[in-house]
């Protein structure tokens, strides 16, 4: 909790200051400006587009707010590791750049000019410069946010769960969980019979439905989303003596596997699609994590580099609990 109130503030200050910078620059060149402004430019750098001064303004201020709660989706997925604290920064960094290159080249177009139809123009040459800036604001983000000592979020081994009874020898216990997601589902096969109904359509119509568009390539991704879909609807997690399997889909394939001696450590936490980066099979700095339901995860530490794998799954406590077990 302390760490997220660190991230929280940090990004609040960002959000705040950032805020209250933006106006700063318009606003005391705001008699030399006119009104409404350039603020869209076609391929060619010519203006095409104009927006009023307060109108552009808050939207410069809107584009630094998505930037910090991008920042903050990415910190919720382990602010105490320094991987995510760079990521953090970088977001801000690159978040401050685009920002403030946004806000210098429309005030640069538009200075001293009598209308927005009069505007520089706006080449490729600023915007690459704007570019660059973000990149270079960017890295040092990350580097004054991947800053301090790694703190894991793994439990103290006392905390890790264990079974209130002893294994015997020749012993084979067996634990698995389920997890589904309904809405999943349903989108998966929703996609899937869009894919192949449209296939059909496509071989059975004369004439395709959009003239000189094939339909080959859209109706595959279709088919292939859906696929996709349906495979990560659920999963059946099991725990023996061989280790930890998680096999996908309806009919159990594909399946991910951690052997029981690479395992290190095992244990419960809550968490949300938001700290992993979404739905489905995920990467983030908490490590891989499938994500079907918010809420209970069973986490394995394993591997030379401790890499963690979490599955949301129901009574995550007691096959944990098991798997420690195994591995002792």
């Amino acid at each position: 909790m302390a760490a997220r109130r660190s991230l929280y503030m940090t990004a609040g200050i960002a959000a705040l200051a950032g805020s209250a910078l933006i106006p700063v620059a318009p606003l005391a060149l705001r008699d030399r400006l006119p009104d409404p402004l350039a603020t869209h430019w076609d391929g060619s750098g010519v203006p095409d587009g104009h927006s009023s001064f307060t109108a552009w303004t808050l939207m410069c201020a809107v584009t630094w707010l998505v930037f910090c709660a991008s920042a903050v989706a990415v910190g919720l997925s382990g602010w105490g590791r320094r991987k995510v604290r760079g990521f953090t920064g970088a977001t801000l960094g690159a978040g401050a750049g685009l920002t403030a290159g946004m806000i210098a080249t429309t005030v640069r177009a538009n200075l001293d000019r009598p209308s927005y139809r009069e505007a520089g123009e706006l080449g490729g040459g600023p915007v690459a410069l704007v570019l660059l800036g973000a990149v270079v604001i960017a890295l040092v983000g990350w580097m004054l946010g991947a800053t301090g000592p790694d703190r894991p979020d793994a439990p103290p081994p006392g905390e890790e769960p264990r079974l209130r009874t002893r294994l015997g020898r020749g012993q084979r216990p067996v634990w698995v969980g389920y997890v589904r997601s309904r809405w999943v589902f349903l989108l998966g096969g929703a996609l899937a019979v869009a894919g192949v109904l449209g296939a059909l359509l496509a071989l059975v119509l004369p004439e395709p439905l959009t003239p000189g568009m094939p339909l080959a390539g859209p109706l595959l991704a279709l088919a292939v989303a859906g696929l996709a879909g349906l495979t990560l609807s659920s999963a059946r997690v099991t725990v023996d003596g061989r280790g930890l399997a998680v096999a996908f889909g309806p009919i159990g394939r594909p399946v991910r596997r951690i052997p029981l001696e690479t395992v290190s450590s095992a244990w419960v936490e809550e968490r949300r699609p938001v700290e992993v980066g979404g739905w489905g099979y995920r990467l983030s700095g908490k490590g891989t994590t499938v994500m079907l339901r918010k809420g209970e995860c069973l986490v394995v530490q394993h591997g030379p580099g401790d890499a963690r794998f979490a599955v949301s799954v129901d009574d995550a406590e007691r096959g944990a609990a098991l798997l420690n077990a195994l591995r002792e």
